[in-house]
């Protein structure tokens, strides 16, 4: 039976298919990605009816923006997710400093954890970048990318998002989150109502805690393959990679607090394998397998 996640469905504004395509890693040549491989894989996803897009500033240093924005340059029915705050890159630690000053921004480097700027003239010169990126005049979902509880109490912050979603700079806004206490405190945000978390078959915990608090808010799971650990131990139960995929992914989304899903996918041959097991569907014996292998 073929899996609901390639069905179109209400989520905030738009009418998309819940399953989402992570593009963390499009046009990172230095982790062996070309951008015409990038470019093959999102167009092969849209092709075969996806439409809800994850990216940020950060991904391949702005490469996977400019991909997103060509690939979805003359296609309707998507929307576009896009991350600003977390400084990974040159401009944005540049940026950032206008803002706040030197003092304890990093993150060039790979042993060092990178710095957050949520300062509200930042995240609107930031969000002014990305639409350049993409070649948009708007931005459809613009979300904070990893801030901390205590950036929700930022009323200068809060009311700066609001205001862009106003002057038509943005359609909506929220966050993308990795902690319990940041999740809660970004879900009682006046005025967000997109939120990423993590959520897969081996932990549920953060969604569960928000069920009862999401209200009006389109929750959105990440990290549905785990860190990495959670596909190895599936397939070594049995599974071939693509039915093992689509059982971690339909798995997450089947969680009563999920809205959608992302998969992040940068090879046309990982695009066209999971859509493919995906559209055969996941039967609920697959299900209880993967269930049981996390559980052992």
């Amino acid at each position: 039976m073929r899996s609901e996640l390639l069905t179109p469905t209400r989520l905030g504004d738009f009418e998309l298919a819940p399953l989402g395509m992570g593009t963390a890693k499009l046009g990172a040549f230095w982790q062996k990605r070309s951008i015409k491989e990038g470019e093959e894989a999102l167009n092969r996803a849209l092709d075969m009816g996806l439409g809800l897009i994850d990216t940020a500033d950060v991904y391949a240093r702005g490469i996977s923006e400019r991909i997103v924005g060509r690939a979805i340059k003359h296609r309707d029915n998507v929307a576009v997710m896009t991350k600003v705050g977390l400084l990974k890159t040159p401009r944005g630690i540049i940026s950032a400093r206008k803002h706040v000053g030197q003092v304890g921004l990093q993150g060039l480097k790979a042993a060092t954890t990178a710095s957050t700027c949520f300062a509200p003239g930042y995240v609107e010169s930031a969000a002014l970048d990305c639409m350049r990126r993409q070649g948009r005049d708007e931005l459809d979902i613009l979300l904070l990318h990893e801030p901390k509880a205590s950036d929700f109490e930022q009323t200068a912050l809060l009311e700066q998002l609001n205001s862009m979603q106003e002057r038509g700079m943005i359609k909506a806004w929220g966050a993308s989150v990795r902690s319990q206490e940041d999740a809660l405190a970004a879900v009682l945000a006046p005025g967000l109502s997109w939120l990423q978390v993590p959520v897969n078959l081996g932990n549920t915990t953060i969604a569960d805690n928000l069920l009862p608090l999401k209200k009006d808010v389109t929750l959105v799971g990440l990290a549905v393959l785990g860190d990495g650990s959670l596909l190895p131990r599936v397939t070594a139960g049995g599974l071939n990679r693509p039915k093992a995929v689509a059982a971690l992914v339909e798995g997450a989304y089947r969680h009563p607090a999920i809205d959608a899903v992302l998969l992040g996918m940068s090879r046309p041959a990982h695009v066209t394998e999971n859509l493919a097991a995906l559209e055969r569907g996941v039967s609920e014996a697959d299900l209880k397998s993967v269930q049981k292998l996390l559980e052992s």
